[in-house]
């Protein structure tokens, strides 16, 4: 315990106490406590909440394509096959990819001069001539399919964990009763998997709450600014504007915004049917 409060709650805490600051890197001062004056800055900044719209956008597209794709893929593979393994295995292949490894793959997919993928969009009249990364307008959603697309794993393995678990009587007994299969998903499969549902939502959205490194290897927040999120605002508050303190208050921030979002999906999730 001694070890993890001194690997988490400590740097939390000097995070919060760095966000009370003048600290700068421009200066060779030492950090002096100024109140909330850097939470001033921060948020009288007009850029500080389109980032905020777009990083709650980019957060809860990411879960809501992971949940369309994986919970009916964690059906299909519950049902016992031959290679049920062998898929189960295959489909995490995007989850273990590093980040670097999976955005240069998806940049020559949406390539404008030979991405396969872009080709294929263009075809149907989605984008034009250049890749949709290059558009403000479809910027953000292309990286949200990617981010996306890769937490479907994890969450597929987690739903087919949880389905797996579920005793077979409970199936037989409603059968009994008359109940289809519709109606044994809504009354049985739903609310026992809907915990665990609601605990990866909260993994998986946190996850893309604070994420960076996707979104800043594909676009560096462009074009413009039409996909820059809270993470990269911090990145840059940091390293480019030279200012620890406010992006420390970022941070902080940040943080209260993940609290504020994870209590009503916990809630959602955990009452009972």
């Amino acid at each position: 315990m001694v070890i993890v409060g001194l690997l988490t709650i400590a740097p939390l805490l000097y995070g919060i106490y760095l966000s009370f600051t003048n600290w700068s890197l421009n200066s060779s001062a030492a950090p002096q406590l100024e109140g909330v004056s850097a939470y001033r800055v921060v948020l009288s900044d007009s850029a500080f909440w389109d980032n905020l719209v777009r990083t709650i956008a980019w957060t809860v597209g990411t879960v809501v394509v992971e949940i369309v794709i994986a919970v009916p893929f964690a059906l299909l593979l519950n049902i016992r096959t031959s290679v049920t393994g062998v898929v189960t295995g295959f489909i995490m292949i995007p989850w273990i990819t590093p980040f670097v490894v999976l955005s240069y793959a998806w940049l020559f997919l949406y390539d404008g001069q030979s991405g396969p993928l872009h080709a294929f969009m263009q075809a149907i009249g989605l984008v034009g001539d250049s890749t949709p990364l290059a558009s403000p307008t479809a910027a953000l959603w292309s990286i949200i399919l990617i981010s996306g697309w890769k937490g479907i794993p994890f969450l597929t393995i987690a739903l087919l964990a949880t389905l797996k678990s579920i005793p077979t009587e409970l199936y037989e007994a409603g059968s009994i009763d008359g109940a289809g299969r519709w109606k044994s998903f809504r009354s049985i499969t739903l609310p026992l998997v809907r915990p665990t549902l609601g605990a990866m939502c909260v993994v998986l959205g946190v996850q893309a709450f604070y994420s960076f490194d996707l979104v800043w290897i594909l676009t560096q927040g462009g074009p413009g600014s039409s996909s820059t999120i809270l993470g990269i605002q911090l990145f840059q508050t940091f390293f480019t504007q030279a200012s620890p303190g406010q992006a420390a208050a970022l941070g902080t921030l940040m943080l209260l915004l993940a609290l504020v979002l994870i209590v009503p999906i916990l809630r959602a999730t955990s009452r009972r049917t």
